[in-house]
């Protein structure tokens, strides 16, 4: 009896270290602006109300990236420069903040979040709010890219994470997040399995394992990213 209750109490143990180490272990990405790197969704995320797209960016590229693109060719698409985070929503280019106190090229991971509601888009950074604009919503399929956009040649350069679609304009949301850390394949289905997301250009020596450490990612090389505050 006590070796049973030992046996139970171990392999509790063992599996709690287990799913400790699973979660706190992910590969991530780099895109390659010169491979011309990115991801593209199967099928097209058509925003006709409020919606919030969120991801996660790591990058020491001051130039002007795409985040998310629509690959259309005109139609909406959210980038970054040295400091700002900006918006295209196919009624001119908007930009939703573009005051030069924000860093967003210095190799952290942060975290970007763009929420509509009505045609107020509100813009957040590391869960601070950044202001809001009023747009002018574009309400076609919004087949969208990561890391690139068809009407612009502005591929991103570093990684991209956890990108998170939520239309919200039904009676119910409906969600959409790609993790974006596939160790192998070039295929990776949503987390909610209602979509998928081709990788485009990214080789298998762009995928490395990095494990989290408090507010540290860091690979078998030493090779670390720091999680903005």
């Amino acid at each position: 009896m006590f070796k049973t209750i030992k046996n139970a109490i171990t392999n509790t143990i063992d599996k709690t270290i287990r799913n400790a180490v699973t979660l706190l272990s992910r590969y991530f990405v780099n895109l390659d602006p010169i491979l011309n790197s990115y991801y593209e969704i199967a099928t097209p995320i058509t925003f006709v109300g409020d919606f919030e797209i969120e991801a996660e960016f790591s990058t020491t590229n001051t130039n002007n990236q795409i985040l998310l693109g629509d690959n259309h060719t005109t139609s909406m698409y959210f980038n970054i420069d040295s400091n700002s985070i900006n918006v295209y929503m196919g009624g001119g280019y908007e930009r939703s903040f573009a005051f030069g106190s924000i860093t967003l090229h210095d190799g952290k991971l942060h975290k970007v979040k763009y929420k509509l509601t009505g045609t107020s888009l509100e813009v957040f950074l590391d869960g601070t709010s950044l202001g809001s604009q009023t747009v002018t919503l574009y309400t076609g399929a919004n087949n969208f890219r990561i890391g690139s956009s068809n009407s612009v040649n502005q591929w991103f350069d570093g990684i991209i994470a956890n990108a998170k679609f939520t239309d919200k304009s039904g009676a119910s949301d409906t969600v959409t997040t790609f993790k974006l850390d596939k160790a192998t394949a070039n295929t990776e289905s949503s987390i909610e399995g209602n979509n998928s997301v081709t990788y485009t250009n990214i080789p298998q020596s762009a995928r490395d394992l990095y494990t989290l450490d408090g507010t540290t990612w860091t690979d078998a090389a030493g090779n670390t990213i720091e999680v903005a505050p």
